[in-house]
């Protein structure tokens, strides 16, 4: 039996990280990042490119999480950990106002959703950091993101979203933990939030709790004792090629988390980039064991996985984001793609 997670709880199988809202840049601008019904489409179903015909599903779950936000003056602040600009209150309700646009992010994927075979798909919601510099301690920092909860289940509950989207639960943001000292322990705040969503329940279904921390974060082992119902844990081996996806795996393998596959735009372009995905792709198909000897086993077949696949880039030649430029170009490599979402072993 496999000590990845379970697919057959059906907590996830393979999530989609849908950003929204806006990355800031180390310079401090600010990039728009919004979703429409068109970008979603080859995201839920894939299409046979001879008989124009569906032929199978893509991905099974969808995260809305966003880095940042603008502030009423249009300037940028952070939702992630950020010392220099922290989001608020104010502009975390700026943040939930994103979300719940006119056909953008949440209402373009339900727009998507009614367009295809589908009936319904599943969504995940990335709660904003609580910054220090902003909430005064601990108890402050949870009543706060509970409170962000409960205001954007209330817009959930008031809005036409539930008839093709189903709210399975919550994210926590910030990828590793920090310890602020003095009044501020994020274990505390992580364990109390955690424990808030798991008594939350709409429609009957109790509301579940997801984390995505980076290979050799702080915590990142600890996911089970801060209550998380599932976590996956992030190679970083496209970006930083010293970074070993075999370790991450065996890592993720033996804590029991699934496994992020992570690429960009990048692999529309560029060889070497493309190649590093299709390290990722090939040492799902076989499992295998790290440098020093722990095993894993085929998180293709066996895992839940997280696609990271990139934010929106705003260039000369208009707006793109590496899975949807993949469908428009035809490229062979959304097609592979699609085989391995459905466990077909072709590398």
């Amino acid at each position: 039996m496999s000590p990845y997670p379970s697919l057959e709880k059906g907590q996830v199988d393979q999530l989609f990280l849908a950003y929204t809202g806006y990355s800031i840049g180390s310079d401090g601008t600010p990039h728009y990042q919004f979703w429409e019904m068109t970008d979603f489409l080859p995201l839920l179903t894939h299409t046979d490119s001879k008989t124009g015909c569906v032929d199978g599903t893509m991905f099974s779950d969808f995260l809305f999480l966003a880095l940042g936000i603008l502030n009423e003056s249009g300037e940028g602040r952070h939702l992630t950990r950020n010392e220099k600009a922290p989001a608020n209150w104010n502009e975390w309700v700026r943040y939930l106002d994103e979300l719940f646009l006119c056909n953008r992010n949440l209402d373009a994927l339900c727009q998507a959703v009614q367009r295809s075979c589908l009936s319904t798909t599943n969504v995940w919601i990335a709660l904003p950091y609580p910054n220090p510099q902003i909430f005064s301690n601990d108890l402050r920092r949870v009543q706060a993101v509970v409170d962000w909860m409960c205001l954007f289940l209330a817009t959930w509950s008031n809005s036409h979203l539930k008839c093709c989207l189903r709210l399975q639960g919550f994210y926590w943001l910030q990828e590793s933990l920090y310890e602020h000292g003095g009044n501020y322990d994020d274990r505390f705040v992580i364990a109390e939030v955690n424990q808030q969503i798991h008594t939350c329940k709409m429609d009957g279904t109790l509301f579940k709790s997801i984390w995505i921390p980076y290979q050799q974060a702080r915590g990142w082992s600890e996911w089970r004792s801060l209550g998380f119902d599932l976590a996956f844990l992030q190679p970083n081996a496209y970006f930083n090629p010293q970074r070993s996806i075999r370790e991450s795996a065996a890592s993720a393998y033996t804590y029991g988390m699934g496994v992020e596959i992570e690429f960009d735009l990048a692999v529309t372009y560029d060889q070497a980039k493309r190649e590093r995905l299709l390290a990722y792709l090939r040492k799902g198909t076989t499992g295998g064991t790290d440098a020093q000897g722990r095993y894993f086993g085929p998180y293709q077949f066996e895992s839940p996985l997280a696609w990271y696949t990139g934010g929106w880039f705003f260039g000369k030649n208009g707006r793109k984001q590496a899975m949807v430029s993949l469908y428009q170009s035809n490229d062979p490599l959304y097609d592979i793609i699609f085989r391995y979402l459905n466990g077909i072993n072709e590398l």
